[in-house]
């Protein structure tokens, strides 16, 4: 038999399983393993961290749920791992679902109760080896499209591409997707990115978020219950604390996500994608128009030089956003926050310099702070973005 064919039908028959098997309750004893254990009944996890408090205070939960940790014993983490491989070889479509839990250990904070402690990093954060993993995986062509719950550029700076990102909640790299608040819009455009990564998905690997009801979090439902009729391989939830979708899981581990990634690089033993050294070069040639889309007919300029004049992308998400500090951008009066009136404006600004620290360009936009990603222009530069955030005042355009 063909190599093809045996992964094939080793594909079936989890497919097959998967059908047959319900969602789960939390007193099913394989609860905290996931739905792709048949009969064998693992150890639970031990508790390395216990809490009566739910996960979040800004969420509600069920009685059972609580912000206490757990981590799964060695030999069953190994047979999880060995799992996570032989699913992720399988997947025809693979997208990662991530929120702050993977970026604690670069020491980002995380709006969920834990016994991890960050200190306070936020544009200064390195990635970590999950991050670094994750682009290996990508290069190797097991996964294919990242769902990113923060805000923090680490993906990127790990060397994961801006175009394969969908930033549902907003960027701190992103100009013209700033961070978005509970009461705000996504940007025009991610919802539908997100929609289609839920609708399309063979396999969604959810790491370190809380699952608490988003929106986004379809993302991890929705291939979940195509599984029950043997449509996907499901989700595969990786968390130190327990999630109110974990009766949903195909796979279900509890451990850093850091571990089970040196893991699993391990034993496909592949090679890390070195962390990419921005490039000091700041004007190229891009294939986009006069309002930053882009164009199979037309070529621009961007110039990031020091003291540039650029303006926002006019997709831009500022007044969507509501943002307190951009809510001025875009708005037809003007706006008074932390005691400082700021007149409305388009979104005209200047570049103020590059920063190596916090691997982006300083702008100066309407009066206010932003930062744009020292991965953007070189992505323009190669036409891999749909759109680039920000524009010269006064763009050279070439072509017709």
């Amino acid at each position: 038999m063909k190599t093809g064919d045996k992964k094939s039908n080793y594909k079936d028959e989890i497919l097959k399983h998967l059908s047959s098997t319900n969602f789960m309750d939390p007193k099913h004893s394989n609860f905290f393993h996931g739905r792709i254990y048949r009969n064998s009944n693992p150890p639970a996890p031990e508790i390395t961290w216990e809490s009566s408090d739910p996960p979040r205070c800004d969420h509600g939960a069920p009685d059972w749920l609580t912000a206490t940790e757990y981590t799964d014993t060695e030999s069953v983490f190994q047979d999880k791992v060995e799992w996570l491989m032989a699913l992720l070889k399988i997947s025809s479509k693979t997208v990662v679902y991530t929120g702050a839990g993977i970026s604690t250990a670069a020491g980002v904070e995380q709006a969920a109760r834990g016994g991890q402690k960050s200190v306070g990093c936020s544009t200064d954060a390195q990635p970590t080896i999950t991050h670094c993993v994750i682009a290996a995986l990508r290069e190797k062509g097991l996964i294919h499209s990242w769902i990113q719950q923060n805000h923090d550029g680490l993906p990127q700076k790990a060397g994961y591409p801006q175009e394969d990102i969908v930033e549902i909640h907003g960027s701190w790299y992103d100009p013209s997707n700033p961070v978005v608040c509970y009461d705000g819009n996504l940007k025009d455009g991610q919802h539908q990115k997100m929609k289609e990564a839920a609708d399309s998905a063979d396999l969604v690997l959810v790491l370190g978020t809380s699952l608490s009801g988003l929106n986004s979090d379809r993302v991890a439902k929705d291939p979940a219950r195509r599984s029950l009729h043997g449509n996907s391989l499901g989700t595969v939830i990786i968390n130190l604390q327990q999630t109110q979708q974990d009766g949903i899981s195909t796979l279900r581990i509890f451990a850093q996500t850091d571990q089970v990634f040196s893991s699993l690089l391990e034993k496909l033993k592949l090679p890390l994608v070195p962390i990419p050294k921005f490039s000091p070069v700041t004007k190229a040639l891009i294939p986009y128009d006069k309002n930053g889309k882009r164009s199979q007919t037309k070529k621009m300029y961007l110039d990031l030089s020091n003291n540039q004049k650029v303006k926002l992308n006019p997709d831009h998400n500022c007044q969507g956003a509501k943002q307190p500090g951009y809510l001025h951008i875009g708005s037809d009066k003007a706006i008074t926050h932390r005691g400082i009136k700021r007149q409305p404006g388009p979104g005209h600004g200047r570049v103020v310099r590059y920063s190596h620290s916090q691997c982006g360009w300083l702008l100066e936009v309407e009066g206010v702070s932003m930062l744009l990603g020292g991965w953007w222009l070189d992505a323009a530069a190669k036409g891999e973005v749909e759109y680039v955030p920000v524009i010269n005042m006064e763009p050279q355009v070439v072509g017709m």
